[in-house]
């Protein structure tokens, strides 16, 4: 369905999905999408990986991965897998994206609070062609869920799917059709959120 006017809720997460096969032109479309978020200086920091084959063998290896780190942390093993399973709509999903941000375009200062300030505004437009992403899924009725998970072990996301170094992880995006209808949400307080001055 199509977004509408006072429908601002059209976002959401969903880590519930239906056997109901997806069409992958609508993920397609919506990577499309991502491609028109803002970005730096005029270029095309963005790339996604639309996870096929090697899928199984990359959850595996982030699993082991957060296992070991969790294990080094102290955590016991009940508290492990419990965390572990935290990953599992990754499994469920019927199709996942990995996106990921290139700092292609970016300029060298010589100062520390220009570097950083050139840093944050690629991660700022790595994170809209996320959401742009997002929000076509959900304007073309498909459910996702952002999960972070990728971005804790960006060598072992670049080794498993043999991507260039420069290719930073943002995480990956379940996705598929809701098992359920998703129950309202109130909206959340608006003055608490945007000053007006």
């Amino acid at each position: 369905p199509a977004p509408r006017r006072g429908q601002p809720d059209l976002r959401r997460t969903v880590r519930e999905f239906s056997d109901e096969p997806v069409d992958l032109d609508l993920v397609r479309s919506a990577v499309a999408a991502a491609l028109t978020a803002p970005a730096p200086h005029h270029s095309t920091p963005w790339r996604f990986v639309l996870l096929r084959a090697q899928r199984e063998q990359l959850l595996e290896a982030m699993a082991a991965r957060w296992g070991h780190d969790l294990r080094a942390d102290g955590f016991d093993e009940p508290s492990i897998d419990r965390r572990l399973s935290r990953g599992d709509v990754l499994r469920r999903a019927p199709v996942l994206v990995l996106p990921f941000l290139v700092r292609d375009g970016a300029h060298a200062y010589p100062d520390a609070v220009r570097s950083a300030a050139e840093e944050r505004m690629f991660a700022v437009s790595g994170g809209a062609g996320v959401q742009n992403l997002l929000v076509q899924l959900a304007a073309e009725g498909l459910g996702s869920a952002w999960v972070s998970s990728t971005i804790f072990c960006p060598d072992v996301v670049r080794d498993v799917l043999a991507l260039p170094p420069e290719w930073e992880p943002l995480g990956s995006v379940a996705i598929g059709h809701p098992a359920r209808s998703l129950p309202d949400r109130p909206p959340r307080p608006l003055e608490a959120f945007l000053l007006e001055r």
